[in-house]
């Protein structure tokens, strides 16, 4: 199951957005309150049941609307549901493809979390459909994936114990922690306390000591996968066989800049039939991205619309990360105040053939200034230009 296509018409701060997306990864960009978690959100809600005040009618719109075409089992699927409520403590009740929640799963910001001890593991939970309608709005529960992966260890020990679906579910978690990085391994869990060991290049760690980036990415991946197995228990499915939407909002959270741009290939490379629509305010995110996967955000006379971005076959891979951040995700300047404020003082200082005042400027450009910056060469030659002049 794939959404193919999404309209919004007088939601949240929309007045008006059509929208299609790429099969497998979908990366939504654009600057604060441009409207990226409505998007999402209503990408959610077509598949809700009952009432949210989440979704508002946006106070400009006499129209509320939010159409989608979701393919299931070969086939389209049209979504029409309308909004019609404004205030915050009103809500809206929505009838979508409920019948279909279980194959959408929305992952919300809250991906980290504390110790946990576990005195006594769990058993698997009993995802009773209106426990799925809530999840497809509130988002599925994270906190819960450290039960299922020790769940899973100590009952693979007993033969019979877990079918093969579930076995080949752990073998690909055990894996994860190298897929994020190599010098990483699953060692144990230990009996006495139920604490899991990863191997790292310091010794062996509790799973609660790695960065809290390390955590957010495998709270995502075993999210994914408990998921997947709590809401198919009869029959059972692998996880790398799962066709349903996942939704992440704010990808790159908690990631370090080295993370951000291996994590939606991770995702990709566990979850091949997995179409994945995510926000992200990350430039790494999207300078990795394959073409056609970024949905690019902007607004015009306070209307959110479609950036226009050139087509590559690379996409922005070749691109620097300025480069994204100006021309993809539309920031106007990567440049600090200061440092502009420096730069503009400098060039009227040339253009009045000011040298002293030139120069004193100079110098606390060549403070600020990257020690390889090549603009420093620019700087001087424009300084001697002036200093010639006077000498003249």
């Amino acid at each position: 199951m794939i959404i193919k296509d999404l309209e919004i018409i007088g939601v949240g701060g929309i007045d008006s957005l059509k929208l299609s997306f790429d099969p497998q990864m979908n990366l939504i960009c654009g600057p604060n309150g441009i409207g990226k978690t409505t998007i999402i959100e209503c990408i959610a809600h077509a598949f809700f049941l009952g009432e949210t005040n989440i979704l508002k009618k946006n106070v400009r719109s006499e129209l509320s609307k939010i159409n989608a075409v979701i393919e299931a089992d070969g086939e389209d699927v049209k979504v029409d549901i309308d909004i019609n409520v404004y205030e915050p403590n009103q809500s809206c009740r929505i009838n979508g493809l409920h019948k279909l929640c279980e194959r959408l799963l929305s992952l919300k910001t809250t991906r980290i979390f504390s110790y946990q001890p576990l005195n006594a593991v769990g058993k698997d939970t009993d995802k009773a459909q209106h426990i799925i309608w809530g999840e497809t709005s509130g988002g599925v529960n994270l906190h819960d994936v450290k039960n299922w992966f020790v769940n899973r260890y100590l009952y693979s020990k007993h033969e019979g114990a877990l079918d093969d679906a579930q076995i080949h579910n752990f073998e690909i978690a055990k894996k994860c922690f190298s897929l994020l990085n190599s010098d990483f391994t699953f060692s144990k869990v230990n009996a006495s306390s139920n604490e899991i060991i990863i191997s790292s290049p310091t010794g062996d760690i509790y799973y609660e000591y790695l960065s809290s980036g390390f955590k957010s990415c495998i709270s995502i991946l075993f999210g994914i996968m408990k998921e997947i197995e709590f809401r198919y228990s009869d029959p059972k499915i692998k996880v790398d066989d799962f066709e349903g939407i996942v939704i992440i909002d704010e990808l790159e959270l908690h990631l370090h800049p080295d993370w951000q741009s291996k994590i939606s290939k991770v995702l990709v490379d566990v979850f091949p039939k997995i179409q994945f629509i995510a926000t992200t305010h990350s430039p790494h995110v999207i300078q990795c991205a394959e073409p056609r996967q970024i949905i690019a955000l902007e607004s015009h006379d306070g209307k959110t619309e479609l950036r226009k971005l050139p087509e590559s076959i690379y996409g922005f891979k070749g691109w620097s990360i300025e480069e994204v951040l100006i021309d993809v995700m539309g920031m106007h300047d990567t440049r600090t105040d200061i440092f502009l404020l420096k730069i503009d003082a400098f060039g009227k200082a040339i253009e009045a053939e000011e040298y002293d005042n030139a120069y004193a400027i100079y110098a606390d450009l060549d403070q600020l200034l990257h020690p390889h910056n090549t603009i420093r060469k620019l700087l001087k030659f424009q300084l001697a230009s002036i200093k010639e002049a006077e000498i003249d």
